[in-house]
């Protein structure tokens, strides 16, 4: 793995981590934990091109994302790629998004937690440990 795959893979796990700190149940902060579960996918989803040779563009957009990886690849995690891309910026501003609790960031968490194994798996990695 070349080490700018691996940069990736590290940024994606801090972003991961910091998801996991933020939605603990003494006191879940939901929408930045939102943000850094969209943060995470993203940078899992560039270090899997940038491992490929795919260049990209300085985007957010997770749907252009998954437009550059090879056909199928992700297919099954479309869905919740696509629902994360609001997460990357317009979150940070007041407007069209409803109130989200812990149980929205938990189910996005575990979904973030199969994406990243299978990432792992195509790129024959080994998983970091886990931090608990």
């Amino acid at each position: 793995m070349s080490p700018e795959v691996q940069i990736w893979l590290d940024k994606a796990e801090e972003d991961w981590l910091a998801a996991w700190w933020l939605l603990q149940e003494d006191s879940p902060v939901v929408l930045p934990a939102i943000f850094h579960i969209q943060q995470a996918a993203e940078k899992l989803l560039k270090g899997y091109l940038s491992n490929l040779g795919i260049d990209f563009e300085r985007k957010h957009d997770m749907t252009y994302l998954l437009s550059l990886a090879p056909e199928s690849t992700f297919e099954s995690y479309l869905g919740f790629l696509e629902e994360l891309s609001p997460f990357a910026v317009e979150i940070r501003y007041p407007g069209d998004f409803g109130p989200m609790n812990r149980g929205d960031g938990l189910s996005l968490l575990e979904q973030l937690q199969l994406f990243r194994e299978e990432i792992y798996l195509v790129l024959n990695a080994p998983l970091p440990k886990p931090f608990k």
